[in-house]
């Protein structure tokens, strides 16, 4: 019997284990109508499987987790299991909509915006910043969309607004958070285009890292979908909440649907990086279970110097640009034994 709606997630062992377990708490404690949703977690590659502890606390939660060989053929490349891990979900959970959701998420309201509306097959939120995206012809990165373009068959233009900045770009969505109905086959055609540009080696200056989110932007656009988008307050950005425009930036935690924290609870300071974020009020009980959730899972674990060490990781690949290399990173690891 098909049910209405399922979430779908990856989970591997190390960090990724606390992470579920608190979006998949999160979404039975405030999901509200939604709360009893189905929840999928998939384990995609071989290897060790994740802890006794964390499949004990699955079960606890009613999340069906399963460790399959879903992801082999791009076993390196670890985000490669999000197109590849939401195919097979497509194939073989009988829901009429499929949300898959990164790990790094919690929910603090239900999401009424998940059960789509007649005609429309796919939601998502645009990406934060313009990252590897596209202007447009002067772009440094438009060669990279055009080839994309021509490779998958875009045959008409889409744009979207950033969130940061407000810039105007090619359409680029994040993928961190996406409702399709199952019907439509948009995770089959994501996972069947990823395999064909990674056969192609295409892939921007970056390296690989964001090829899976911009050829699902890619085949979204292939298909001609007219892209809906969630609200404000789904998945949205804690740690970037000073860098977004104003029309996007909210005040107040109650008004948080999902957030999406990124990085954030991985550092011992995260409680002060939330305080320091420009008027955002976060007098909630919803907030204070937040952090009673974050240390109870046990989920910082790096200093903050990692954080700036990965700054001065960054500096060192632009400077690679005029042949400077420089390992100032290395050596900081070692003397701080990162």
């Amino acid at each position: 019997m098909t049910i209405p709606l399922a979430f779908i997630m990856c989970t591997e062992p190390g960090r990724l284990e606390p992470q579920s377990l608190m979006l998949a708490e999160s979404i039975r404690k405030f999901c509200g109508n939604l709360k009893d949703t189905p929840i999928y977690s998939f384990h995609p590659r071989t290897g060790t499987p994740i802890a006794e502890e964390t499949q004990k606390a699955f079960k606890e939660l009613g999340v069906i987790h399963q460790q399959l060989p879903i992801n082999e053929e791009f076993h390196e490349y670890y985000l490669a299991n999000k197109p590849l891990t939401c195919a097979y979900a497509e194939q073989n959970i009988d829901a009429e909509i499929l949300v898959f959701l990164d790990s790094d998420k919690c929910f603090f309201a239900e999401p009424t915006e998940f059960l789509l509306p007649d005609g429309c097959n796919v939601r998502m939120r645009p990406e934060y910043g313009q990252g590897i995206g596209s202007t447009g012809k002067n772009d440094s990165h438009e060669w990279y969309w055009q080839k994309l373009y021509q490779v998958l068959g875009v045959k008409q233009e889409y744009f979207v607004n950033t969130p940061i900045k407000n810039k105007k770009i090619r359409a680029y969505w994040n993928s961190g958070l996406v409702a399709v109905r199952r019907s439509a086959g948009i995770f089959t055609s994501w996972k069947e285009n990823f395999e064909k540009v990674m056969h192609l080696d295409v892939a921007p200056p970056q390296g690989i890292y964001f090829v899976e989110q911009s050829v699902l932007s890619i085949t979204l656009c292939a298909l001609e979908e007219k892209v809906s988008h969630f609200s404000d307050s789904y998945s949205y950005p804690l740690p970037l909440h000073n860098r977004l425009s104003k029309q996007w930036r909210l005040n107040h935690w109650d008004n948080f649907i999902s957030v999406h924290y990124f990085n954030l609870f991985y550092y011992h300071d995260w409680n002060k990086q939330i305080k320091n974020l420009n008027k955002l009020n976060i007098s909630s009980d919803k907030y204070k279970w937040l952090c009673e959730k974050v240390i109870a899972y046990k989920m910082p674990r790096t200093s903050v110097l990692h954080r700036h060490m990965l700054k001065v990781r960054k500096v060192e690949q632009k400077l690679k640009v005029f042949n400077l290399n420089l390992n100032f990173s290395n050596w900081i690891e070692k003397v701080a034994n990162l």
